[in-house]
């Protein structure tokens, strides 16, 4: 019997939150809209910007749609190159002895 007093005591709690939060979210989601600025630049960049003065912090996330999955039919592979590119480097891009780096890039491809 005391066990189902508790499991009784603790359902109506949690019901009682839900519904104390549903009404306070539905509340806050109108002011948080207030707070959201949204543009896309020429480029094709789009900004979400969500001011919050709470506390003097700044955050981002970043989402760039690229990648072997984001490559038109017929131009696969493009993604894996510039990959290679940027980390490995080319005669040209990314090093500052190619020589050296070249055996170094040669043992890890092996």
């Amino acid at each position: 019997m005391r066990l189902y007093k508790s499991i009784r005591v603790l359902l109506s709690s949690i019901l009682l939150s839900v519904m104390i939060g549903h009404q306070a979210s539905a509340q806050n989601l109108a002011e948080f809209e207030k707070k959201v600025t949204e543009f896309t630049l020429d480029n094709g960049l789009h900004f979400i910007i969500i001011e919050r003065h709470e506390a003097p912090v700044a955050s981002f996330y970043t989402h760039v749609n690229v990648g072997g999955a984001d490559e038109p039919v017929g131009n696969t592979g493009i993604a894996h190159i510039f990959e290679h590119m940027a980390f490995k480097g080319t005669k040209y891009i990314g090093t500052t002895n190619w020589d050296e780096e070249k055996k170094v890039i040669a043992e890890m491809d092996e």
